[in-house]
């Protein structure tokens, strides 16, 4: 009998971004302790993306555990309806964040903690900055902020994407421009259209690391930074600006604090787990004067410092994969036994060809595991409820009828309709 787990990984884009870049981590961090394989000879599916899990069918992952990292906090699943059936189904979630993992506990679902981390040998310091700011003509004297998240929602260039808060982040540039006349607003990847035509606007300069295609159209394609050149990115960086109204990391924060750039953020998703409350902003206010603050007198140097230490030790590869052995020890070991395997195969293959033909039935059905998801789903699609005034919650379970209150008023937030 193998002791080793064999284990069917999904739930990836292959465009080399956020998702695709936690399961590959996850993959590297149980090396040698796990065989990958086809999803009917796996007895463990360990999914990136939650919706991913809904595409196989019931049949097809009968007796296997499901496990599965959570890409963003719950309040935000919350939103959307299927979650339920996630909710009634997967075995164990992986939180990312104290923050997630507090509220999958509020929800009665059975979760453990792995942290997010990213490649120390791509994103460290580099010596000049990289060189960077004199490829783009930045003055030496500038003071540089920015970002390098997607601007908008989808394919639609004109709908903010509310989550990444590009919005927020204009609103603190022209009010810090006001105040630093040296000001340069650094951006690059994917979907910037809304950011750049504002700042075009506005007056406030900037520049675009990318390449803009005729007409200025979806640049998703081939904005994709290799991380190496995220990394250079960061260094001609003052201060990396996270404006975000929820998140389930952001990898970007992790990045800055790696690359060992100053890095000030909205107390949400790691933030809460790694920065200091200097470094935190709650208001556009707030973001200025740290950021003003800085730009004068250096403010965040000493926090920073210390903000790296914390992720070197508890965001590291090597802490990733003590968090998932120890998950996984938990779980069965060796291959699909032959007719589950099997039954599996052929379970697969049938719902697939359903969902050709358009059928999309409900995948999990509603039990005692998904009760409070059920509720909180049903009320926030009918809009029952008062939303709270942003997406943070405690980072401990209280009182039932007060979390699931909290996480209502929290999805509602997120929700923002």
């Amino acid at each position: 009998m193998s002791t080793l787990w064999h284990v069917h990984f999904t739930g990836g884009e292959k465009v080399a971004w956020a998702l695709d870049e936690d399961l590959r981590v996850a993959r590297e961090a149980v090396e040698g302790h796990v065989v990958p394989v086809s999803l009917p000879a796996a007895r463990i599916v360990h999914s990136a993306y939650w919706p991913r899990l809904l595409d196989f069918g019931e049949r097809a992952v009968r007796g296997k555990k499901l496990i599965c990292f959570a890409d963003n906090p719950p309040v935000y699943s919350l939103t959307q309806p299927e979650f339920s059936q996630a909710a009634a189904r997967v075995d164990l979630w992986i939180a990312r964040t104290r923050e997630a993992e507090a509220q999958f506990r509020m929800l009665g679902l059975p979760v453990s903690r792995a942290p997010y981390t990213v490649d120390a040998t791509i994103f460290r310091t580099l010596e000049n900055d990289g060189g960077l700011r004199h490829q783009l003509g930045i003055d030496k004297n500038a003071f540089v902020i920015g970002n390098f998240h997607r601007d908008t929602e989808g394919t639609d260039l004109r709908r903010l994407k509310r989550q990444k808060g590009a919005d927020i982040l204009f609103d603190i540039a022209k009010e810090l421009y006001q105040r630093l006349p040296n000001l340069v607003v650094l951006l690059a990847g994917p979907r910037r259209h809304w950011l750049r035509r504002r700042l075009t606007a506005a007056g406030i300069p900037f520049r675009f690391h990318g390449r803009i295609g005729p007409n200025d159209q979806d640049d998703y394609d081939w904005n994709i930074l290799p991380r190496t050149e995220l990394n250079r990115l960061y260094q001609a960086l003052d201060v990396t600006v996270v404006p975000s109204r929820w998140e389930g990391g952001p990898h970007s924060l992790l990045e800055a604090l790696f690359a060992g750039q100053a890095v000030i953020s909205t107390p949400v998703g790691i933030a809460r787990d790694l920065l200091p409350a200097e470094m935190m902003f709650r208001s556009v206010d707030e973001a200025v004067r740290l950021l003003e603050n800085h730009a004068r007198t250096g403010s965040l140097r000493e926090a920073t410092y210390l903000a790296s230490r914390r992720a070197d030790r508890e965001n590291s590869t090597a802490a990733l994969s003590e968090a998932l052995i120890s998950i996984y020890q938990e779980l069965p070991r060796g291959p699909e036994r032959p007719m589950a395997h099997l039954s599996s195969a052929i379970a697969s293959a049938l719902f697939r060809v359903r969902r050709r033909f358009g059928r999309r039935p409900v995948v999990f059905p509603p039990n005692d595991q998904s009760a409070m998801v059920d509720r909180i789903i049903t009320k926030v699609q009918n809009r029952q409820g008062i939303p709270a005034q942003s997406a943070e919650t405690a980072l401990a379970v209280h009182d039932p009828v007060a979390d699931e209150q909290a996480l209502l008023g929290a999805a509602l937030f997120c929700q923002g309709r």
